[in-house]
């Protein structure tokens, strides 16, 4: 695992236990990729990686919107996961996002950014909307699994069609506070 991004990971479990945990202790709770390159785009071309120094990994997914569109999950970020969930498993979905060329004192809007099912009726089972400014923030949403979920049948999703907007997101972690 990349160390560079593992103390950002320590930040996104702060509701685990205050047991004593190293950073390979957390990042062992990551169930995706989580680097940009390795990050799905869907509905419009996926770019190249743009350095950033702003950014744990020093890469970004720049994406360019191009406007909105009546269903927002038009165009959409994506990571599955790559373990097994059981029911009641604290999932915490993380990542470092930022909006550029934004008029000033205005946000980007992600419509939803949450961990859902991934496969029809893609129904969420954690998230919700989230606003990106000009600076990097490491955004977080959580919540528990009502079921049990096979390794990749759940995905991180980012649903970003809600406006003419440039997003650059660096990595995007689903963590299993609960995985051992």
């Amino acid at each position: 695992m990349h160390k560079s991004w593992m103390a950002a990971v320590l930040v996104a479990v702060v509701a685990a236990p205050s047991t004593a945990q190293t950073a390979e202790d957390f990042a062992a709770k990551v169930i995706n990729a989580p680097m940009p390159g390795s990050l799905q785009v869907y509905g419009i071309p996926k770019p190249p990686l743009t350095r950033s120094k702003d950014v744990d990994g020093g890469k970004v997914l720049k994406l360019s919107i191009p406007g909105a569109d009546k269903n927002p999950w038009n165009i959409q970020l994506q990571s599955p996961t790559t373990a097994p969930v059981a029911k009641g498993d604290r999932l915490v979905l993380a990542f470092h996002v930022r909006a550029t060329g934004m008029p000033a004192g205005t946000k980007a809007k992600i419509a939803s950014a949450g961990i859902q099912l991934n496969k029809e009726p893609y129904t969420t089972i954690v998230g919700g909307p989230i606003e990106a400014g000009e600076a990097f923030e490491f955004q977080q949403v959580a919540g528990k699994a009502d079921r049990d979920y096979a390794a990749g049948e759940l995905m991180a999703s980012l649903q970003l069609a809600t406006g003419k907007q440039t997003f650059e997101f660096g990595p995007l972690f689903i963590i299993n506070l609960d995985k051992k």
